[in-house]
């Protein structure tokens, strides 16, 4: 290493900690070099591992005090993030200070390692940018149910790196900060209130009018529906079968969506007298 760059002393700073160490080395090496340069390793290491302890300390503490003021899951993830981030660049360029690095010549190695990473590892840092952005901006929150590209799942985690969704069918999906930051996210979960759709079948010869009418009394009659937007009723065709769709409204934070589409489901196919009939649980005889 240059000579510039390392603190150049031929014997033991006795107010160092591991001065014993060095005087030990020194009593065997004539040269009188090898001492204090492992002095200084042993300084550097042991002020990294100081640093890093206390960034713990520090992030373990303000983590706990944002938890007793209920602060938002996302915004302690940013702050875990940055603190981790801050520790690491810290505890690093003090163990070089400690070493014997000169000030300077760190400034402009990170000037050009900056360039150089950048460079090498720009697709990472993009990300990294992505994730703090997503973390400062909110477009959806931890356990919102979101859609990126063919990806739908509940929102588990937003690292530096990666965002993290458990899919429905209990599977683990990991996109890249950059592919949710720059795609059109769908938020199933953002507001409160979400439309449900139910769709029975029309018996033919049916006075539709009075079909439509009594539907959405029995429709209306079901505790947990919202009163607005109200209750639509929409005669269409599937493959030539004759339906009647009925869109609804439920505050699904508060209710139980599948219990009420079931309970409209119900009573729909009252109204219409064409319930469904159950699959016997007899095997068929096979022929």
């Amino acid at each position: 290493m240059p000579a510039m760059m390392i603190a150049s002393t031929a014997s033991c700073d006795q107010s160092n900690w591991f001065s014993f160490v060095c005087n030990s080395i020194q009593s065997h090496d004539h040269s009188g070099l090898v001492g204090p340069l492992v002095q200084n390793l042993l300084s550097a290491i042991a002020i990294f591992i100081v640093l890093y302890l206390v960034g713990r300390l520090i992030r373990v503490l303000v983590l706990w005090a944002m938890s007793r003021g209920k602060a938002d899951r996302q915004v302690r993830t940013l702050v875990r993030n940055l603190i981790t981030v801050t520790t690491y660049v810290v505890a690093v360029i003090s163990a070089l200070v400690v070493y014997g690095v000169n000030v300077a010549v760190i400034l402009t190695a990170a000037g050009v390692g900056t360039v150089a990473i950048g460079l090498a590892f720009q697709d990472l840092l993009r990300n990294v940018l992505a994730g703090i952005w997503l973390l400062l901006e909110q477009p959806f929150r931890l356990g919102d149910t979101i859609t990126v590209m063919d990806q739908t799942g509940a929102v588990q985690n937003i690292t530096l790196r990666t965002t993290t969704l458990r899919t429905g069918v209990g599977e683990l999906a990991i996109l890249p900060n950059l592919t949710v930051f720059t795609g059109i996210v769908v938020n199933t979960t953002h507001f409160d209130t979400r439309r449900l759709t139910v769709g029975v079948r029309i018996l033919p010869n049916v006075d539709l009018a009075e079909l439509m009418r009594r539907a959405r009394t029995a429709v209306e009659e079901i505790p947990g529906i919202e009163a607005k937007p109200a209750i639509v009723l929409e005669p269409t065709l599937d493959r030539d079968v004759p339906l009647l769709r009925c869109h609804f409204w439920v505050d699904q934070r508060e209710q139980d969506p599948d219990a009420i589409t079931a309970a409209v489901a119900e009573r729909l196919w009252d109204v219409v007298g064409a319930k469904p009939e159950a699959e016997s649980a007899e095997p068929k005889a096979q022929s």
